[in-house]
């Protein structure tokens, strides 16, 4: 497994346990971050993706990120998995994510955010 790899995966199980102190070890100060409008846009620096990040790795969050598969092709990892919304009978409905982490210097420089339906989760996150 190459270091991008093993640092990615490494993160995803510190973040399922409510640990994101890897994960900003490893940022570039000016790291961007691309996902929905409706998440916010577009954004520049670790602010963004730790205010991401936090919606789905916060204890008791209601809308968890779960990894499933990790790919790798030269400098970027690719984490496919699903978000299991809850709606208020328990009910699980799962969404499929991608997240596109790409490196440099053993550095996170950019990070994409892709969501199966973004204004769907952006109006379940908008209802906790």
């Amino acid at each position: 497994m190459s270091p991008a790899l093993q640092t990615i995966t490494d993160i995803y199980a510190s973040m399922e346990q409510g640990n994101i102190g890897k994960l900003l070890t490893i940022l570039d100060d000016s790291v961007l971050v691309y996902t929905a409008q409706c998440m916010g846009g577009n954004r520049r620096g670790r602010e963004g993706i730790l205010q991401l990040i936090s919606l789905f790795y916060r204890p008791g969050s209601r809308a968890p990120k779960t990894a499933g598969h990790y790919m790798e092709q030269g400098n970027t990892v690719i984490v496919l998995g699903d978000i299991r919304m809850r709606d208020w009978e328990s009910i699980d409905s799962p969404m499929s994510f991608a997240d596109i982490w790409v490196f440099d210097n053993n550095r996170i420089i950019s990070v994409v955010f892709y969501y199966r339906d973004p204004e769907l989760l952006c109006e379940y996150l908008s209802r906790q």
